[in-house]
Formats: C-alpha cells, structure tokens, sequence
C-alpha cells in the first residue's frame, strides 16, 4: 500500500522549497512528482514502514557492527580513504545516526531533507557518485545478513522486512543522487555564465 498522498506529496513540496532556499538548488519540476512517481513505482509504503518500525529494534544493535566494516572499506580504499582521514570517528557517529534514522522508518520531510543535503555536501566535498552507489551496495548487503541472522527462524517475516529496507535504502540513494545532479547544474551554471534552461536543454539534446 502506498503512502499516505496527502503526508507524502505534502512533505516532498515543503522539502523542494527548504533546499532550494538553503542550499542553491532550484527544483526544475516538482519534488513531490518526482518522488510520487517513485513510490509508485519502487513500491514503498505505509505497510513497509510499519513493518521496519516493528522489528527494527532487533537490527539496531548491528549499526556499530555495519559502520565499522563500511569505514574499514573507505579505509582500505586510497581514493576513499582521502576523504575520511583524520575524521573517522566524526563520520562514523554521523553515519551511526543516520542508520538509526533509517530503521526509525519516519521518511518525513525532515528526512527527505537529510538526503538532499548528504548529496549536496557530497557534491561540494567533490565526492564521486561512485562512491555512494557502492556504499548504498554495501549497506544493502550488509543489512540483510542482519536481517538473516535475527529473522531465519521466519522467512517469511525476513522477507518482508529485507524488501520494506532495501525499498526505503533505494529512496535514499534516489534522492542524493537527485541532489547530485541539481547540485553540479548549478555549478556548471555559475561557472559558464549559462542558465539552468539552456543547460538542460544540452544535455537532452539527441545525436
């Protein structure tokens, strides 16, 4: 079942006009279409949400767990490990947090908002989205091994709860990189003068 229309679309259209004001991203179509279309789409709704708020409680324990293997990984890697060092442990409590904040299941405007940032941040830090396209991997790997571990004793139940978090993970990655991609159009746009139109229109033109 999907969400909520009037809690879903109200959220994404408050969510366009903070970034927009707080961060230089001009939504060119509306949020709220874009992530409709999405959950429509992807699948996620109220019966997911209540189902992660309802078990998730058995998977927070692994967050410390999660986050130490991630942050080995960037640690391991020389292209990753130049955006980590002499932070670890700031990051490490940031991502923490916001794993929490996923197993919460509260995909509010707040949240939403938080996902834009990270993409935008990850843009002026001038992180590739390889980067999180292989993080966002891990975590979905990673997390059903938890998921496997504490619910094999009812696959049914395992299932429904894996594909209710692989389903909010994938809005998460949908919406920072969404971020990505308005965030270095207004870079572009301040660095060669042309407005967002022409630029858009560029980048849809066909061979």
């Amino acid at each position: 079942m999907p969400f909520n229309q009037s809690v879903t679309m109200t959220s994404a259209t408050t969510t366009s006009m903070t970034i927009e004001k707080e961060q230089g991203i001009k939504m060119d179509k509306s949020l709220e279409d874009i992530i409709g279309i999405f959950l429509h789409i992807c699948g996620l709704g109220d019966n997911d949400t209540r189902c992660i708020r309802e078990n998730s409680a058995r998977i927070v324990p692994y967050v410390e767990h999660v986050t130490v293997g991630f942050y080995s990984k960037l640690v391991d890697e020389p292209k990753t490990f130049k955006y980590v060092e002499g932070r670890i442990d700031h990051l490490m409590e940031t991502h923490k947090k916001w794993l929490r904040n996923l197993l919460a299941a509260n995909y509010d405007n707040a949240f939403m908002e938080d996902q834009l940032r990270i993409g935008h941040v990850h843009v002026q830090a001038k992180i590739e989205p390889l980067f999180v396209a292989s993080s966002m991997s891990y975590l979905r790997s990673e997390l059903t091994i938890c998921i496997e571990n504490e619910f094999g004793k009812t696959p049914e139940l395992a299932g429904r709860l894996t594909g209710a978090l692989m389903r909010a993970i994938d809005l998460c990655h949908f919406l920072i990189d969404y971020a990505y991609e308005k965030s270095r159009l207004n870079k572009l746009t301040e660095a060669t003068g042309l407005s967002r139109p022409l630029l858009e229109s560029l980048i849809e033109l066909r061979a």
